[in-house]
């Protein structure tokens, strides 16, 4: 009886034992693994402290000041490298219109690269009595103030919200701008009416309509020298019929002028 008892309790020692060293071992377990966490963490701080931006290299910028740029992008020598996240600062340096396309680089330990693609100016558009530079796309980049020497078409009275409007308007800048035969011109105003899209070219009054830009020009470029040369006053030239340019003489005008005034005598 003594022996079996004997037994239960060595048993029973040997069961507490066994649990003193689990909870030992899990114990040392978690220490270890705070006592690494702690050092990851302190030596993760002591690394990104030396990773402090001390030179920011802008490129791509021809239109834009340094200053300009790094005004948006809101990045300071001093700020940590490491941290830094490029969604956000390309989101900062995107809100400046002038910026279409943005490629940065972290060049370790002290250098962050900000690469840049500048918007390229397409047309002038007057709106509201204001004059303002805008791209392809028909997004203003700034208002023109005082007197300009700049060279563009001119988008007269396009609210740029009526992107149908807007868009064939720019497209029509595209064909207009791409043809040798306008380069020498003073003055390309695009605007519109309930028929479509118009044009003045140093004075010159077109009727365009939509679509078809680069066709329906083509024809005009190759019809205008006959008409120079004949020395006909034009009231305006209209291409929005297919494969025909209708030239509305000034003379025709007159003449219904004189017959109405007759008429009302």
């Amino acid at each position: 009886m003594r022996s079996k008892k004997k037994n239960k309790k060595n048993k029973a020692a040997s069961r507490r034992g066994e649990k003193a060293l689990q909870f030992f071992k899990r114990a040392t377990m978690v220490l270890l693994f705070v006592v690494v966490t702690a050092g990851g963490v302190l030596v993760m701080k002591m690394f990104t402290e030396q990773l402090r931006v001390r030179d920011i290299i802008v490129s791509g910028n021809s239109r834009l000041e340094r200053e300009d740029v790094m005004g948006s992008l809101k990045v300071k020598r001093g700020d940590s490298l490491f941290s830094l996240g490029f969604p956000e600062l390309r989101g900062r340096l995107k809100q400046n219109p002038w910026i279409k396309k943005v490629a940065l680089r972290k060049q370790y330990p002290d250098t962050l690269e900000v690469r840049i693609e500048e918007a390229v100016p397409k047309a002038l558009l007057s709106l509201n009595e204001q004059l303002y530079l805008v791209d392809g796309e028909g997004t203003r980049l700034e208002s023109i103030k005082g007197e300009t020497t700049i060279f563009l078409p001119v988008i007269n009275n396009i609210d740029p919200g009526l992107k149908r409007e807007m868009g064939e308007a720019l497209k029509l800048v595209e064909a207009v701008s791409g043809k040798s035969a306008f380069t020498d011109r003073e003055s390309i105003v695009i605007g519109l009416e309930s028929y479509g899209l118009t044009v003045h070219i140093d004075g010159e009054f077109i009727k365009v309509g939509y679509g078809d830009y680069a066709e329906k020009f083509a024809r005009w470029v190759e019809l205008e020298p006959e008409i120079r040369k004949k020395g006909l006053p034009v009231q305006y030239v209209d291409l929005r019929f297919k494969d025909t340019v209708i030239v509305k003489p000034l003379e025709e005008v007159k003449e219904v002028k004189k017959e109405k005034g007759k008429a009302l005598s």
